[in-house]
């Protein structure tokens, strides 16, 4: 993979072009990755607002009625439902790894077989999360498709 970065003063927005030969689940990847920089959920921490960058989202889980947005350090509430937001997200990388929990794939680090058929999922700042076996078809579809 060749990068290249250009500075001109007189460009008035980002503009990023991506060349390759053939299109494949890592050019899919990379979109997904750079579109969830620019798209942001309005969250809730303390009673203030604060809009929250897609690609700084861990995981995203609903707990005692609420949707609790999880980033590496702080957590936030949400106003919209946890179907809601993976409807919005799952083109940007997440996938559904239980009925109350979905995660960014690019915060991913591995995934760790359980007992009873499930998967645990560990995500890059140590967190660990348990993907119920009705989840695992999905996340193996998920693994055969990043190959």
């Amino acid at each position: 993979m060749i990068l290249k970065l250009e500075q001109r003063v007189s460009q008035k927005d980002i503009e990023i072009t991506i060349t390759y030969p053939q299109k494949n689940r890592v050019i899919e990847r990379l979109v997904s990755i750079i579109k969830s920089v620019d798209m942001q959920i309005e969250c809730y921490l303390d009673d203030s607002v604060k809009n929250i960058n897609v690609s700084d989202i861990y995981y995203i889980e609903s707990l005692d009625e609420k949707t609790i947005v999880c980033c590496e350090k702080e957590k936030y509430i949400t106003k919209y439902r946890l179907y809601q937001i993976y409807e919005k997200l799952k083109s940007k990388g997440f996938i559904q790894i239980s009925k109350y929990c979905i995660i960014n794939v690019n915060k991913l680090d591995k995934f760790r077989p359980m007992s009873n058929s499930r998967l645990e999922a560990v995500l890059s700042n140590k967190i660990y999360l348990c993907v119920t076996r009705k989840y695992v078809a999905g996340i193996k579809q998920f693994l055969r498709e990043s190959e």
